[in-house]
C-alpha cells in the first residue's frame, strides 16, 4: 500500500513539473498557479554570479522575487539548493534551504523546480 502511495504521489508531481516546464517565458509558480510572470515593459531581471542570485522584480519593486543558489546548474536533473523569496498580495514568503531540480535548460534560461510546496521558478544567467 505504501509504494502504491508513493508511486501516485510520484506521478502527480511528475504530472505537475511537465506543465510547468511547458510554460515559456520567466515567472514564479506556487502550487501550479503563476504568481509572478516577467513581463519586459514594467518590469527588470538582475543576476550577481559571484553570489548566485537571481532576482525580477517590478520597476516599482513592489513584486518580486528572488532566487538565491548553492550553484549555478549547468546540466538537466542537477539538484541545488536555494532560498526563495517572493511577494503575494499580502505578505513576503520565504522558503530556505530548500533542493531544487534543474528540469529544463534552455539557452540561458533555467527552469528550477522543488516538490517542497511544488514551486517552480524560472531564471536567467544575465552574463553568458
Amino acid at each position: 500500500m505504501l509504494s502504491a502511495l508513493l508511486l501516485l504521489v510520484s506521478c502527480k508531481d511528475d504530472r505537475f513539473i511537465t506543465s510547468f516546464v511547458q510554460q515559456d517565458g520567466i515567472h514564479l509558480s506556487v502550487n501550479s498557479k503563476t504568481v509572478f510572470r516577467y513581463d519586459p515593459l514594467t518590469c527588470q531581471l538582475a543576476f550577481n554570479r559571484d553570489r548566485r542570485e537571481f532576482r525580477v522584480h517590478t520597476d516599482s519593486m513592489s513584486d518580486f522575487y528572488t532566487l538565491t543558489l548553492s550553484e549555478i546548474p549547468t546540466r538537466q536533473g542537477q539538484e541545488v539548493k536555494g532560498t526563495l523569496v517572493w511577494t503575494t498580495e499580502k505578505d513576503i514568503n520565504t522558503k530556505r534551504n530548500v533542493t531544487f531540480t534543474a528540469e529544463k535548460l534552455e539557452g540561458d534560461l533555467i527552469w528550477l523546480w522543488t516538490g517542497n510546496g511544488r514551486v517552480g521558478v524560472v531564471v536567467r544567467v544575465l552574463d553568458q
